[in-house]
């Protein structure tokens, strides 16, 4: 009788590893592109809280050095999903790519630094005629170096654009392969603490409210639409969990070697996550694009400006959370 007890438990436990291995391999395999940006901590929280597994998602996150590179990574079907600021969604829709943006996860008003060696100032006076500039193109780098030098009253054709990659930046300032850098975090305090005193933030009022999105492939959102919204309710409760818990989600961020200490006690106040629509991101993308036409970063033969409305598709997050959907997209 015992035996016969103990090979009914025996094949009772098996039996359970085998609907749960099969419930794993039912859950959806998920391609989320994701910058290294502290912005981009509701996604790295649902990885860890295992958020993504509670509805049946397996995340794959694939790094990229930044936004622009994830958009593109979408847009080439690299990808399922991205983060990204707004500014790469803007070119995208220039470029006619096939994606959409879903939500807002996070807004920070001071999360662009410009930065520049000391010698520089004279008389305590910033004189970037003629300097280097370095940036990353089709980014929100891109964006606020121009809106910083109108700020100042500096003609965008009195500096020299250096073009490249986001990893490349505080080295390239630190070597002086450039004089000055429009650039994000965390690798603004990265450049910061690697240049000492001979590095220095020019200070400016906050001239730019960054947005990090979630974005989606349309092919990926029209034949994986479940798997979409499973997606979105993972990122929701990792938004609740770091505005619950911030000093776990500040931990998760040191570990991966994001920010410091120092810089989570001085600009944490600065990131307000909370998964929304709202009708400021439309105005921001036409704002973007009419300053991407005037700088002439839009090629000349593009003669329309995109209906932006149609890369934004508000019916996922309507459905999860449709108090957090402004009127403009109903």
């Amino acid at each position: 009788m015992k035996q016969f007890q103990f090979s009914t438990w025996i094949y009772s436990l098996l039996l359970a590893l085998l609907l749960a291995a099969q419930s794993a391999d039912a859950a959806n395999v998920v391609r989320i592109a994701v910058p290294p940006s502290p912005m981009s901590l509701p996604f790295y929280v649902a990885a860890e809280r295992k958020f993504f597994e509670k509805y049946q998602v397996k995340p794959e996150l694939i790094g990229c050095s930044s936004g622009q590179e994830c958009i593109e990574a979408l847009g080439l079907g690299k990808a399922d999903l991205a983060s990204s600021s707004e500014l790469p969604v803007m070119f995208a829709a220039y470029e006619k790519k096939p994606v959409s943006v879903l939500a807002t996860l996070v807004t920070n008003k001071d999360d662009l630094k410009f930065l520049v060696s000391h010698n520089l100032f004279s008389e305590g006076r910033l004189n970037l005629a003629g300097k280097k500039i370095g940036y990353v193109p089709k980014s929100s780098s891109h964006y606020y170096l121009d809106t910083f030098l109108l700020f100042k009253g500096v003609d965008t054709q009195q500096v020299i654009k250096v073009p490249m990659a986001a990893s490349e930046l505080p080295n390239a300032l630190i070597e002086g392969r450039v004089d000055a850098l429009s650039i994000w975090e965390p690798l603004a305090e990265q450049a910061l603490q690697m240049g000492g005193s001979e590095i220095v933030q020019v200070n400016a009022p906050r001239l730019y409210t960054q947005t990090f999105n979630v974005s989606v492939r349309n092919q990926f959102k029209n034949e994986q639409a479940d798997a979409v919204h499973r997606v979105l309710k993972a990122l929701s409760e990792a938004v609740d969990y770091i505005r619950d818990y911030p000093s776990r989600a500040q931990a998760l961020l040191l570990r991966k070697k994001l920010v410091s200490q120092e810089h989570i006690e001085k600009s944490w106040h600065e990131y307000s996550f909370r998964m929304t629509l709202q009708q400021s991101l439309l105005s921001t993308l036409q704002g973007q694009a009419r300053w991407a036409r005037r700088e002439g970063h839009i090629q000349s033969s593009v003669l329309i400006e995109p209906e932006y409305l149609n890369y934004i598709d508000a019916s996922f997050l309507r459905e999860h959370k449709s108090d957090h959907v402004d009127f403009v997209y109903r």
